[in-house]
């Protein structure tokens, strides 16, 4: 079984993001090359899941087109482990920079946006279904 094929969307905002990183350097005095390579890193990455992601059905998740329902799934469950491994760091880093009286808060408040997202995103399909 195969799903629609359908036009991602992360070569447009991959170079939207290279531009605005760009831009971000530019107007914050970054070296040329620092405003170079924090432009080309997500324009190069969105471009070779776009071409690569036509022959790889691995590369194809992280283009956004999944080739059939088990690489929706195989996608979904790995963006729940990336989603506990990111939270384990946020809060490791809050216990370090507490405990070395460093400032936790945009740890903290970064766990929070996290958490807060999860918990809409898992109330709003709820509603959908």
């Amino acid at each position: 079984m195969t799903t629609a094929m359908h036009r991602s969307p992360v070569l447009a905002v991959g170079i939207v993001i290279g531009l605005v990183f760009g831009a971000a350097g530019l107007i914050g005095d970054d070296p040329p090359w620092r405003v170079a390579l924090s432009t080309a890193i997500p324009i190069a990455y969105a471009l070779l899941v776009t071409l690569v992601g036509r022959r790889s059905e691995t590369v194809s998740v992280l283009a956004g087109r999944p080739v059939d329902e088990r690489w929706e799934l195989i996608n979904l469950e790995a963006s729940a482990w990336a989603l506990g491994v990111t939270a384990i760091v946020v809060l490791a880093a809050v216990i370090v920079a507490d405990a070395t009286g460093g400032d936790w808060l945009p740890y903290a408040f970064m766990g929070a946006v996290m958490a807060v997202a999860y918990a809409g995103s898992l109330a709003v399909l709820r509603l959908r279904q």
